[in-house]
């Protein structure tokens, strides 16, 4: 089936991966612990356990007003480092010239996705965008994803979701949507041996060949290469 909305991640995948994982996860797990919260994971695992056991729709807006400054500031350090993977902007203008929406669905805050998208040039080729402020769950959880797919009126079946870590293949799986890994972001290629991806690209411009009229979806390795 033709290819009619490309949903990309943002960190790792449009640009490189500059969040400073272990001291930021430490530090996060210092803060929901603080709030009463015995959490673990990874920075988005932790989040999801977090608002699953909140409760309330209050609760989430106060785990929000007590965490999110944690994640906003490690946002804005990977910020000030951020650059954009070659052939960021030239996938996303080939995409528009074969009328494929690109849209975005990023663990990155609502302030920093929009400066860093500005910054490289990228805004504009990019709607909707869903940040994690847009979401109650951050990926792996399909929510923001679902969300994309609602706003396009697109059927999964249609779309490809872009991304670089083993998050990011959980939520398209679970949102019935086919997926491409662009190797070198957060996870290591091994991390997906247990739940490998449609398609694994070792650059962006490889993605444009995925959402060729007439492609059949298959499971390839390294596209190109």
């Amino acid at each position: 089936m033709t290819i009619r909305a490309v949903i990309f991640d943002f960190e790792g995948t449009l640009v490189d991966f500059q969040w400073q994982l272990e001291p930021a996860q430490a530090e996060l797990r210092r803060a929901f612990a603080a709030h009463g919260l015995a959490v673990d994971g990874n920075y988005a695992q932790m989040w999801n356990a977090a608002v699953d056991r909140a409760g309330s729709t209050a609760a989430v807006h106060a785990l929000r007003a007590a965490l999110g400054p944690v994640y906003d500031r490690w946002d804005a350090d990977a910020l000030a480092r951020w650059s954009p993977r070659a052939g960021a902007a030239a996938l996303l203008r080939a995409l528009a010239a074969r009328g494929v929406i690109a849209a975005m669905v990023s663990n990155i805050g609502r302030s920093a996705l929009a400066a860093a998208l500005d910054r490289c040039g990228l805004a504009r080729s990019l709607a909707p965008v869903l940040s994690r402020d847009d979401v109650v769950h951050m990926k792996p959880h399909p929510e923001g994803v679902r969300a994309v797919l609602g706003m396009l009126g697109t059927e999964p079946a249609e779309a490809l979701f872009v991304g670089d870590s083993l998050a990011d293949v959980a939520a398209a799986r679970a949102a019935g949507m086919r997926v491409a890994i662009v190797c070198g972001g957060e996870c290591a290629a091994a991390a997906f041996d247990a739940m490998p991806p449609d398609h694994f690209v070792d650059t962006l411009a490889q993605v444009e060949a995925l959402v060729a009229p007439g492609d059949a979806p298959g499971r390839t390795r390294n596209v190109g290469a």
